[in-house]
């Protein structure tokens, strides 16, 4: 067998990777480098369009890199880190274009930035979110998943909310081989008074290093005659936290604690020998950390909370290691028992089990090229667009894919150059065209469903008259759904073109003026950004037929009908190439002026029409809207600044970026935390929601009372 290691952002030496492990080819990915953006007719975005999703676009780097890899050499297994999302773009375009069709891709439990959100508090970003919503996707659509343990697996699948049918099938419980490259002790060292207490996890947050020093400082209270020295690596560390531990240790201490600022980690192993190692936090991946010191002989003390070292782990109290219960008082415990009973502990023992590269179960079908071309009905809603609805129409005509129909929904169009383009099509022999005349103006969302029911086809294209899309969008996206029958939408990032201007030519080696990313089913992200896709994407039929516009909104629309299709369930594919390309005109709708009310008006009605039915309910919408409020009483009170010069048109990122930025009426992180107070709050004590409400109502009334007494 072959293996080959690709390194990411990270310096290596190359040599002396070349000395250890001589029959494993190393590959280093530069993200900062475009990474052959165009070779093989591609369009992918530049890293400057991936806007608060810096993980796509790494992602997307790794892609470009296997699939260079991949034309040297057959590839059959990878596997990629659940951090960061890197596997994403992997995974999208093995399901889009048959990518690595015989390899298994699979996604190793390590500890994701969303196990981190779960168990630490931090300021949250709208990336943050973004970044969870990848590293959902790449667990839900890799072909397994990589666990030490059961009860990792387990704790992991809550953390995202997965189903269990989704899950379990696609498991495989393996030990981490970071032993192996340390050796492994005959026999644990002994304990004695001069022993070092080293905390062995990241010092972050959910290392719990407050722990850590509050039980090491209560244990040496208790027996003064130890002398070992408190170590913590704190290298890179965040110094305002690193002082807020530091204000934890006693004057008197503080000779007692060593603090790591610099060091490599040869010196950092050698500091585990001989010593006492604890790994506090609840949870963290420590396991690779904790199995080196227990390897090289350390004395490991773990929290029994982690799942990483609960029950049914290769971690056995008394044997291999020592517990606590996740308390300083636990752990002061521990460190007694460690001491004063010197229990003879024994180097982990992991489990052989099937080598996943061998073993992995693989539930992605074989890829199969399309025999036939199942029909494709593309949706052309139009309203006084006769300019540029032949444009749209000729380039829906040069399609690779010929098996279309098209139905134009003309919504009642009043000038001129509109009614003659749409009097011509109507007499139009092409029988690929329908032409459906409304009586009446009904609206975008409306138009589109009337065009929805016009269709005859398997898979439906929603496209505006005044935008167009790539010759190969079709085939690919009716290719990877004849493929994936476990998933509905076929989505593509946008390239903005402006109106005077045209898009760049396919396989062109030229920018767009301005990108939209998606990520397909953003359950996090798709609550204050549309994340999930534009106006475009290929859908299953009966999927539009089940998930109709929802014909009251001015605004909107396209997002509410993918969070709804996401909420219940409905996978997307998200495809890497550029294969939308969106008209900028300054009249268009995204780009019409509108103020602050009628955006808070939207929004508000994007959530009570298309939010999930738990968002909905009492406490969860009652704190979006307090959020809003707190937000606008801090805009009503600001000074009005009067202009002289004409306002410039807002883009659509401007107007996103004022809902969603820090101190917009909708600021993620008060909505994020909203929800995710509200969600306890409803599980745990429905009846401080109730007090809560009855307390606000009582609280307005009096209010009002107060108020009119005054008046």
């Amino acid at each position: 067998m072959r293996a080959t290691v690709m390194i990411v952002d990270k310096t290596i030496d190359a040599g002396l990777f070349r000395e250890q492990f001589p029959y494993i080819e190393l590959v280093e990915v530069d993200t900062r480098l475009d990474q052959n953006r165009f070779v093989d007719a591609r369009q992918h975005p530049p890293a400057s369009a991936y806007s608060n999703t810096a993980a796509h676009w790494r992602s997307a780097c790794v892609f470009r890199a296997l699939a260079e890899l991949s034309k040297m050499e057959s590839i059959s297994y990878i596997e990629f880190p659940d951090a960061d999302g890197l596997a994403f773009c992997t995974l999208q375009e093995c399901r889009l274009q048959g990518f690595l069709a015989e390899a298994t891709v699979a996604v190793r439990l390590y500890g994701s930035h969303t196990a981190l959100l779960h168990a630490e508090p931090r300021p949250l970003s709208i990336s943050d979110l973004h970044l969870s919503d990848l590293e959902r996707k790449c667990l839900r659509d890799c072909d397994c998943i990589i666990a030490s343990s059961a009860a990792l697996s387990e704790a992991t699948r809550a953390a995202f909310d997965f189903p269990e049918h989704e899950w379990s099938p696609r498991v495989v419980c393996h030990q981490p081989l970071a032993a192996l490259l340390h050796g492994s002790s005959i026999r644990t060292t002994s304990a004695h008074s001069e022993q070092r207490l080293v905390f062995g996890s990241e010092f972050q947050r959910c290392g719990r290093p407050d722990l850590f020093v509050r039980g090491a400082i209560g244990f040496l209270q208790k027996s003064p005659t130890h002398l070992g020295p408190l170590t913590l690596d704190v290298r890179g560390v965040d110094i305002a936290y690193r002082e807020q531990i530091e204000r934890l240790i006693p004057r008197r201490f503080m000779e007692h604690c060593e603090f790591i600022y610099d060091a490599e980690w040869p010196e950092l192993d050698a500091r585990v020998d001989d010593a006492t190692v604890v790994f506090a936090g609840a949870f963290e991946s420590a396991e690779g950390r904790a199995v080196v010191a227990s390897s090289r002989g350390a004395r490991v003390i773990l929290n029994r909370a982690n799942p990483a070292f609960g029950e049914g782990t290769c971690w056995i109290d008394g044997i291999n290691c020592l517990k606590f219960d996740g308390t300083a008082g636990g752990l002061v415990e521990a460190l007694e028992r460690n001491f004063d009973l010197d229990q003879t502990l024994r180097p982990v023992e992991l489990s052989e089990g099937a080598l996943p590269w061998l073993s992995a179960p693989r539930h992605r079908a074989p890829w199969l090229p399309l025999e036939k071309a199942p029909l494709v009905s593309v949706v052309v809603p139009h309203y006084n667009l006769g300019g540029h609805l032949p444009a749209t129409l000729d380039n829906l005509a040069k399609q690779n894919y010929r098996n279309i129909e098209i139905v134009v929904v003309d919504d009642a169009s009043t000038d001129a150059q509109s009614e003659r383009v749409i009097e011509e099509l109507a007499r139009n022999s092409d029988p690929r065209i329908k032409v459906v005349r409304l009586a009446a103006n009904v609206g975008l969302a409306a138009a589109r469903n009337v065009g929805v029911r016009h269709s005859s086809g398997r898979y439906v294209l929603t496209l505006d008259a005044d935008d167009l899309i790539h010759p190969r969008f079709l085939e690919v996206g009716v290719a990877a759904l004849e493929n994936s029958s476990e998933f509905d939408i076929v989505v593509t990032p946008a390239g903005y073109f402006l109106d005077d201007e045209g898009p760049p030519s396919p396989g062109a080696t030229a920018n767009f003026c301005d990108y939209a990313m998606f990520s397909g089913e953003a359950v996090v992200a798709g609550l204050l950004e549309n994340r999930f896709s534009t106006a475009t994407a290929l859908f299953r039929r009966s999927t539009m037929v089940r998930f109709p516009y929802i014909e009251s909104l001015n605004c909107y629309e396209d997002w509410s009908v993918f969070m709804r299709m996401c909420d219940a369930g409905c996978r997307f594919i998200v495809t890497t190439d550029v294969f939308f390309f969106y008209r900028r005109r300054p009249n268009s709708m995204v780009h019409a002026p509108r103020d602050l009310a009628r955006q808070r008006i939207e929004y508000s009605d994007l959530l009570r029409t298309s939010s999930s039915r738990e968002l909905r309910q009492k406490s969860r919408y009652l704190m979006v809207g307090l959020g809003a409020a707190v937000a606008g009483n801090r805009a009503e009170v600001a000074p009005a600044v009067v202009e002289e010069t004409p306002k410039p048109v807002p883009t659509a990122r401007d107007v996103i970026g004022g809902l969603f930025g820090p101190g917009g009426p909708y600021d993620e992180e008060v909505v994020f935390a909203s929800l995710k107070a509200s969600r306890w709050l409803e599980r745990r004590a429905p009846w401080a929601i109730q007090g809560a409400m009855a307390g606000a109502r009582w609280t307005w009334r009096v209010y009002r009372a107060v108020r009119s007494l005054g008046k």
